[in-house]
C-alpha cells in the first residue's frame, strides 16, 4: 500500500496530474525544497506533510497561514481515506484527491521535470511590474510607466502613516512630486462643520488658498475636476480665490473610500503656462482613491481604540460605583501613571499599557467582600489577608478579557502593581526588574494618591509630605529609577497645579462667608471657566496611587 497511494490535483495548465508518494514523509509547500513546491501565494512556504503510519496515511498542518482542508472541514491533522478531497488554503489555493491504492484511470505519474520552479520574494523587494519589459509606445509612455510604479510604491508607503497629519504630508509631498504643480494642497473634511481645512501642502513656506468653488465641487460631488485655466472657466471664474491668485491650470480629486470624501488633494499653476492633461487628472484620481483607503483605516484603527477606552474605564466605574469614598482613584492612578511613564521617555505603546494598568489596577476588588471593602475603619490581619488577594483577581477577571495586542500585557501590568522593588510585595514576591516596568510605574502613582486622597480611616497628606514618604521608599518599596521620575513629574506637574489650585481657593474664601443663604452659597462656589479648566486637569492627573497606603495599613 505505502508504495501506491498518490494525490492527483488539475493542474493551472488543464492537464490532471498525480504524484505518487511511500512511506517517507511528502512534503508540500512554496518553496523549492518541499517534495512537492507550488508558486501560489495562498499556500505558505512549508504548507502541510502527508506520513506513512501502521494505520495508514496521516495528513498534517505544518503552522500554515491559510490554513489546510479536508472534505471542507479545517484540520490540524487527519488520517486519510481513499477519495479525500485535500485542500491547501482556502479562495485560490490548491486542490487534491487523495489515492490510498493505486493511481486512477488516465493519470499520469508527473516527475520532478514537471513541476513549476517557485520564485519568492519579499513584499519589500516588489515593484509592481518590470516596465523595462513593457514596450514603449503612445499608449503607454514612459511618464505613464512611473507614475505606475510609483503609485504602487506610494501605496505601501501610505499605509504605514500612524496619523492623518503623517499621510497627509505624505500625500502633499508624493503629489509635488509626482505631477510637478507649483502648489499641492490636501484639504480634510471637518466633520463638525463640514468645511474644509488645509492638512498640508508641499511647502510650508508657500501659501497655498485652494480655490473655494473648485475644493467644494469636489467634496460635495465626490468628482475629480480638471481645469485647464481657472481664471476664464465658467464655473470657477466668479470664485475670488481663481480670479484673485490668476490661478490658471488647476486639478482637484476627492479623497475618498466607498461613498465617503474624508478631503481633497489640490493642485495648480500659477505662473507657468503648463497646463495639466486628462492623464494627469486620472493619476491624481488614483492617488486619492488610495489615500482614502488608508483614509478609513487609519480612521477604523481610531474606532477601535476609542471603544476599548470606552470600555476600560467603564470597567474602572464600576469599581468606583461599589466604593464611593475611593470614587476617581483608578482615574487618578491611570492618568499619573501615563505622565511617569513619559516623564522616563517611554514609547507611546508603553505608555498606554501603562495608563489602561493604571484605571484597571484595583479591579480584582470587585472580588473582596462588603463589609472588608466598605468598612470605615482598620482592618484586621485577617482581613487584610483577603485584601491582598485582589491583585489575583484582577489578573484572573482581566485574562478573560481579549485586548488588542498591543495591550496584552495590561492585565500582567495591572496585577502586579503591590510587588516591591526589594521583593517583599505580593502576590509573587517579584524583585527588581522582574517587575514589569509599568507595574513599578503603578505603584508609585497608587502610593501618592492613596496617601492624599481623604479617606474614612486617615486623613489626607500634602503632597510635599507625600512626595518625601515615597522618596524614602526608593531603592525599598521603589524602583529608584522610577522615583527619580516621578520627583521630576511631580516638579513639573503636580505642585505648580496644586498651588495654583490652593491660590484660587484662598481668594474664594472670603466671598463665601459673606453668603447669606444656602442657596446663594452654592451659586458662589460655582467655578469660573479658568479655574474649573484646573480642576479637570487636577482630575486627569490624579489618576495615580495606593500601595502605600495599604501597607501603612498592614
Amino acid at each position: 500500500m505505502a508504495d501506491e497511494a498518490c494525490l492527483t490535483y488539475k493542474h493551472r495548465s488543464g492537464e490532471h496530474r498525480a504524484f505518487k508518494f511511500g512511506a517517507k514523509p511528502f512534503r508540500i509547500g512554496r518553496l523549492e525544497n518541499n517534495d512537492l513546491a507550488f508558486d501560489n501565494p495562498y499556500i505558505s512556504r512549508y504548507h502541510a506533510e502527508i506520513t506513512h503510519q501502521d494505520s495508514g496515511y496521516m495528513l498534517r498542518d505544518l503552522g500554515s497561514t491559510s490554513g489546510t482542508y479536508v472534505n471542507g472541514d479545517r484540520v490540524a491533522e487527519h488520517l486519510l481515506s481513499d477519495g479525500d478531497v485535500i485542500r491547501l488554503g482556502r479562495a485560490r489555493g490548491v486542490e487534491f484527491i487523495f489515492h490510498a491504492s493505486g493511481l486512477p484511470e488516465g493519470f499520469e505519474i508527473s516527475t520532478d521535470e514537471n513541476l513549476t520552479p517557485v520564485r519568492v520574494i519579499t513584499p519589500e523587494d516588489t515593484k509592481f511590474l518590470d516596465t523595462s519589459r513593457l514596450p514603449r509606445t503612445d499608449a503607454l509612455a514612459d511618464r505613464t510607466l512611473e507614475w505606475l510604479r510609483s503609485l504602487y510604491e506610494f501605496t505601501s508607503e501610505l499605509l504605514r502613516s500612524h496619523s492623518t497629519q503623517e499621510l497627509s504630508d505624505r500625500l502633499a509631498a508624493f503629489l509635488h512630486r509626482t505631477l510637478g504643480g507649483e502648489r499641492c494642497a490636501v484639504l480634510l473634511r471637518d466633520a463638525a462643520t463640514d468645511s474644509l481645512k488645509l492638512a498640508a501642502s508641499c511647502d510650508p513656506q508657500i501659501m497655498v488658498t485652494p480655490s473655494r468653488s473648485i475644493t467644494r465641487l469636489v467634496c460635495d460631488d465626490n468628482v475629480a475636476v480638471l481645469s485647464l485655466d481657472a481664471r476664464s472657466d465658467e464655473r470657477f471664474s466668479s470664485g475670488d480665490s481663481a480670479r484673485l491668485q490668476s490661478i490658471r491650470s488647476v486639478m482637484c480629486a476627492p479623497i475618498g473610500s466607498g461613498n465617503r470624501v474624508w478631503g481633497v488633494c489640490y493642485i495648480d499653476n500659477v505662473k507657468s503656462d503648463r497646463a495639466f492633461d486628462d492623464e494627469s487628472l486620472e493619476f491624481l484620481t488614483a492617488v486619492g482613491r488610495q489615500a482614502g483607503l488608508a483614509m478609513e483605516n487609519l480612521y477604523l484603527l481610531e474606532e477601535q481604540r476609542r471603544s476599548v477606552e470606552s470600555f476600560i474605564r467603564t470597567l474602572a466605574l464600576s469599581l468606583d460605583a461599589r466604593d464611593e469614598s475611593t470614587a476617581g482613584h483608578s482615574a487618578r492612578v491611570g492618568a499619573m501613571a501615563g505622565g511617569i511613564a513619559r516623564t522616563m521617555g517611554l514609547g507611546e505603546e508603553v505608555i498606554r499599557v501603562v495608563y489602561y494598568a493604571g484605571l484597571l489596577h484595583d479591579y480584582g476588588k470587585i472580588g473582596v467582600r462588603d463589609d472588608v471593602l466598605l468598612k470605615p475603619a482598620e482592618l484586621t490581619e485577617e482581613e487584610y489577608e483577603h485584601v491582598k488577594q485582589h491583585p489575583q483577581h484582577t489578573f484572573r477577571l482581566l485574562s478573560n478579557i481579549r485586548f488588542p495586542a498591543d495591550l496584552a500585557e495590561v492585565p500582567f501590568v495591572a496585577a502586579a502593581h503591590h510587588e516591591r522593588w526589594d521583593g517583599t510585595g505580593y502576590p509573587h514576591g517579584l524583585k527588581g526588574e522582574e517587575i514589569p516596568i509599568g507595574s513599578r510605574i503603578v505603584a508609585v502613582a497608587d502610593a501618592y494618591d492613596a496617601i492624599t486622597e481623604e479617606r474614612c480611616y486617615s486623613e489626607p497628606w500634602s503632597p510635599e509630605k507625600a512626595l518625601v514618604a515615597l522618596t524614602m521608599r526608593s531603592g525599598t518599596y521603589f524602583d529608584p529609577n522610577v522615583i527619580e521620575s516621578f520627583v521630576q513629574y511631580f516638579s513639573s506637574e503636580i505642585e505648580p497645579r496644586h498651588r495654583r489650585l490652593q491660590s484660587r481657593k484662598t481668594i474664594k474664601e472670603p466671598a463665601l462667608e459673606g453668603a447669606k443663604d444656602s442657596e446663594r452659597k452654592t451659586d458662589s462656589l460655582a467655578s469660573p471657566p479658568e479655574e474649573q479648566s484646573i480642576r479637570e486637569r487636577l482630575l486627569e492627573l490624579e489618576r495615580a496611587s495606593q500601595p502605600l497606603i495599604n501597607s501603612e495599613k498592614a
